[in-house]
């Protein structure tokens, strides 16, 4: 019997974690910036995550403007991302009110494919 309700308790808790980090309901990804500077050599350069919903980083992109690293499509200013281009498939991004954070970053845009 102990060993039932310890699984069961086990279950539950992990359950319970895994949806309480969930990110961008509806969406296959999450967009947020992971860090302050990351000094490459000369470039001053800032550091964007790309996060499923598990908030896991699936992709990492380190620039000085992320905007012009092939990964993001970006608006005019004020700059958001409105694509993303990951693993052979693209993603329309947009800011939504659900989005979260991981980790303690917000998440800026969240990406899905819309099936173009």
């Amino acid at each position: 019997m102990f060993t039932k309700t310890f699984l069961s308790t086990i279950a539950v808790t992990t359950l319970l974690a895994s949806s309480a980090a969930a990110i961008c309901p509806g969406y296959n990804f999450g967009i947020t910036q992971t860090g302050g500077n990351a000094d490459v050599g000369v470039c001053k350069c800032q550091q964007w995550g790309v996060l499923d919903d598990s908030c896991n980083v699936v992709y990492q992109v380190i620039a000085s403007n992320p905007c012009t690293a092939g990964v993001f499509d970006c608006s005019p200013a004020p700059i958001t991302f409105t694509a993303l281009h990951f693993d052979g498939v693209d993603y329309a991004c947009r800011p939504d009110a659900n989005a979260g954070s991981c980790n303690g970053d917000d998440i800026q845009v969240c990406c899905r494919n819309d099936g173009n």
